[in-house]
């Protein structure tokens, strides 16, 4: 008699927990798993933190591929460029093992003049509908700290650039 009563007590006690399981996981607030679509991409962003870093995503001549540029907004004579060829991925994201980062020198005449600081570097981009921002993190220099969050933007070129 107590093991059947010991099997009642467990099973509604299971029962009533589900129930509070199922409740509570609609109050999460996240969202089911989705999948960015891969044009969705296309366009330029900007950081959120400081909006001093415009990254570009634009489709390249193969399909599934995606050329990406990374640099600051201000044109400073002298700058960080990262430019990649990036792939969608079957999870939304896109990845890169092409990545080139340059120290471009924006001479007084107009001139660029580039100098390679690594060639073949590797990282990921991919999009939180969650947080709503894109995030970008190059995996070979300091990955742990490298990780930037950005918002979609209009072109820098336009009068609705922020």
């Amino acid at each position: 008699m107590k093991r059947v009563l010991v099997v009642c007590i467990a099973l509604l006690t299971l029962l009533c927990c589900s129930v509070a399981f199922a409740d509570g996981a609609g109050r999460t607030g996240k969202r089911d798993y989705e999948v960015i679509a891969p044009e969705s991409y296309e366009g330029y962003w900007e950081e959120k933190k400081e909006g001093r870093l415009l990254l570009a995503v634009a489709p390249s001549d193969e399909p599934g591929w995606y050329d990406v540029t990374v640099a600051l907004r201000d044109k400073l004579p002298k700058m960080d460029v990262y430019i990649m060829r990036a792939h969608y991925q079957e999870d939304g994201s896109l990845y890169y093992e092409n990545c080139m980062l340059v120290i471009r020198k924006v001479k007084s005449d107009g001139s660029v003049k580039d100098k390679v600081k690594y060639k073949n570097g590797s990282g990921l981009l991919y999009y939180s509908f969650d947080e709503n921002v894109l995030y970008w993190t190059d995996y070979t220099v300091k990955p742990e700290k490298n990780v930037r969050t950005f918002i979609k933007t209009a072109s820098p070129n336009s009068d609705e650039a922020l």
